[in-house]
């Protein structure tokens, strides 16, 4: 699958733009710089009145409350950047830095097209090296009561969006779109986003479309659109459609895939799109990796042949880093779908405590009981453990990053200190004591 379809170039852009405008929550103006990157890059956000890089990863989604809301350093925050990498996703640019004077990016008028202008203005050059897509190779399904999204492998991304909402005609809309060509331009970056009238007084109580008017949303009433006529007879799920494109943009990555999305929104799209992250176990690198990258990474196959661990006990799904008898880095994707989050607790999920510590352990035993440090035919007791602390819950949708060191180890009894760390913050900590024993013995013990 790997060369059966020729990659094409990287681009960016050839000059550097400057827009401003009002952001539809806040209604605080925000100046935008636009400036181009060199290959592998990917898409830089900045907040330059608090010197603070936001990175674009769906990881770093804070909110989804009317728009996709990303958190980066010093608190930094950035609103509604959806429409603008709709923009960067369409024209399938690569590598741009986005400095923002402000919180919010500029509405302008409610849809992608401006932004398309202002990319066509600067121009849009290739920069010689091929893109490295991301490209499924099993489908990634996801329902939420009668909301639906499922992620499938193809050799270019297709969209199929089912909307319905209950207003004169907007009963049931579908719209089905491939990413080629200029075709973005023309079906989707036109469409602007919505609201329907008899929201509009409790947006307002909570504070949002501060910035909000009749030219940059459509407002639609039980007798239809107040401030029309529509651009497109479905201009609904074709926004909704470059809402899905902007939120997949979180990836930094071009996707082939085919997604299906029916009665969804931006916290359904992140949902997915962090699924989709998980599986290729990125972490606060560049999710921009060059096709020859020679990262070391043992995935859950490998990670199986040295743990004895299965469903549902398995909690590593990969390792980054691994150093025999040293230290090692491994990953844990949490989801919503844990088997412990039926009863822990119902209506308020947390992983258990223990279990992140049975993580942290078992990602210790990869450096234990890796071949390369003596470990095969052996499996680890958990003996021990000391100065646990556990300092911010875990949550689904969390990705915890263990970092552990082996502190002692001697014939049969070893000591590793661990973290498990999400979004750069350290959730737990524990200092750790493991028997290793011949795995001959566990059967005499029976």
């Amino acid at each position: 699958m790997e060369n059966d379809k020729a990659f094409p170039f990287q681009k960016t852009i050839k000059d550097s733009f400057v827009f401003e405008g009002t952001g539809l929550h806040t209604g605080k103006k925000c100046a935008v710089k636009v400036s181009p990157l060199p290959v592998d890059s990917g898409v830089r956000f900045y907040r330059t009145d608090l010197k603070a890089e936001i990175p674009l990863s769906p990881n770093q989604v804070s909110s989804t409350v009317r728009g996709t809301v990303l958190s980066g350093e010093k608190n930094a925050v950035i609103h509604t950047v959806e429409h603008f990498l709709a923009a960067v996703h369409g024209l399938q640019l690569n590598n741009l830095k986005v400095e923002m004077s402000a919180e919010e990016m500029p509405i302008l008028d409610g849809s992608a097209v401006q932004f398309c202008e202002l990319f066509r203005k600067a121009g849009i050059v290739e920069q010689g090296k091929a893109i490295n897509p991301i490209r499924l190779t099993e489908p990634i399904e996801m329902q939420f009561g009668d909301i639906y999204l499922k992620a499938e492998p193809a050799d270019e991304l297709t969209l199929e969006v089912t909307t319905s909402f209950p207003y004169p005609g907007l009963g049931e809309q579908k719209k089905s779109f491939q990413l080629k060509g200029k075709n973005f331009e023309r079906d989707l970056a036109p469409a602007r986003t919505f609201c329907f009238e008899d929201e509009v007084e409790a947006l307002r109580q909570q504070g949002l479309i501060k910035g909000g008017d009749l030219n940059c949303a459509l407002v639609i009433g039980k007798k239809g659109v107040l401030n029309g006529p529509f651009r497109f007879e479905d201009e609904i799920v074709r926004h909704k459609t470059l809402d899905l494109l902007g939120d997949l943009a979180l990836l930094n990555r071009p996707l082939w895939a085919k997604i299906t999305a029916r009665k969804a929104g931006h916290r359904y799209h992140v949902e997915l799109a962090k699924a989709i992250f998980q599986k290729l176990g990125n972490q606060k690198k560049s999710p921009v990796r060059p096709a020859t990258s020679e990262e070391p990474m043992l995935d859950i196959l490998e990670i199986q042949k040295i743990l004895p661990h299965r469903y549902p006990f398995l909690l590593v799904d990969r390792i980054l880093e691994l150093e025999p008898g040293k230290r090692v880095v491994g990953l844990k994707n949490v989801t919503v779908n844990e088997p412990f989050f039926q009863g822990h607790f119902p209506g308020h999920p947390i992983m258990p405590g223990v279990l992140v510590i049975e993580a942290m352990a078992q990602v210790g035993g990869m450096a234990l009981l890796s071949d390369k440090n003596g470990g095969a035919g052996k499996i680890l007791y958990l003996a021990g453990v000391d100065n646990a602390r556990f300092r911010k819950p875990i949550l689904p949708g969390d990705q915890i990053r263990f970092e552990v060191e082996v502190a002692s180890l001697r014939s049969r009894i070893a000591k590793v200190i661990g973290k498990a760390i999400v979004d750069g913050q350290v959730a737990v900590e524990a200092e750790i004591t493991c028997a290793i024993v011949d795995k001959d013995e566990t059967k005499k013990e029976k």
